[in-house]
């Protein structure tokens, strides 16, 4: 008969097995949490509080690109844009905001018509006037036209109005008559040139980029789980170092 072979014994998990696997498993936490938290003692020194974030992906992070395509139109030389209720002239970014309706050309002036507000440039882009849900026939705005005498009109929830020469009164209208209604298309080709006007003015620095990383924010909720862990994780390396520096002594 032949001899039977000796079972191998299981290794049980005692703290220095729990120390190496625990250790294993989070050492790229570990680093990550390291390393942001340098370049955050040094963020001075390295110039994190001025350099901007030119990233695209990152700014989407920031709900700061939209991911929606954004939507044109032409008045007179000026090409109008709306994105994320951000309002746009010829790149530009405006100040104003809003959820654009449509825009025309005066010869003198630039009108940009969002659904609750109406606003009033010169005809370099420079913003004029502002007028509010109280200075408009009706809220909201549907479209907006210009006849040929100039005059502005808008389609309401109300119906149809022509706005007077120094926007301060309106009438109401029946019918269209000779109206050139201005009319939106989605902008494909201008996304990518809003996209980088959004990105040289985002305003946002790398030092701000760096402390969510550090923080766990920038990856959301389960970023934020994972810094949580790594920090149990830290707190369990500690006590079984130091069972096993006391059982060594």
């Amino acid at each position: 008969m032949s001899e039977e072979r000796p079972r191998k014994k299981r290794r049980k998990w005692g703290p220095r097995r729990w120390h190496r696997s625990v250790g294993a498993v989070f050492a790229l936490p570990l680093l990550w949490l390291m390393v942001s938290g340098l370049l955050l003692q040094h963020q001075d020194t390295l110039g994190f509080d001025q350099r901007m974030v030119k990233s695209a992906w990152l700014l989407k992070r920031y709900d700061q690109i939209p991911d929606a395509d954004p939507v044109v139109t032409s008045a007179g030389r000026f090409m109008i844009a709306g994105w994320g209720g951000m309002l746009f002239v010829d790149d530009r970014i405006l100040e104003e905001g809003g959820t654009l309706v449509g825009a025309v050309a005066r010869p003198s002036e630039l009108v940009i018509a969002t659904s609750s507000e109406m606003f009033v440039y010169d005809a370099q882009g420079e913003y004029l006037d502002r007028l509010r849900e109280e200075s408009l026939p009706a809220v909201p705005i549907e479209r907006i036209g210009l006849d040929e005498s100039h005059r502005v009109h808008l389609q309401t929830s109300a119906g149809h109005h022509v706005l007077g020469r120094d926007f301060l009164d309106f009438e109401t209208v029946a019918g269209e008559g000779e109206v050139a209604w201005n009319t939106l298309e989605v902008g494909r080709e201008e996304k990518a040139s809003l996209q980088e006007a959004l990105m040289e003015n985002a305003g946002f620095t790398w030092s701000r980029v760096i402390t969510d990383l550090h923080s766990g924010s920038l990856l959301g909720k389960v970023g934020r789980f994972l810094v949580d862990l790594t920090g149990f994780a830290v707190i369990v390396l500690t006590l079984l170092g130091i069972r096993l520096l006391v059982k060594r002594s």
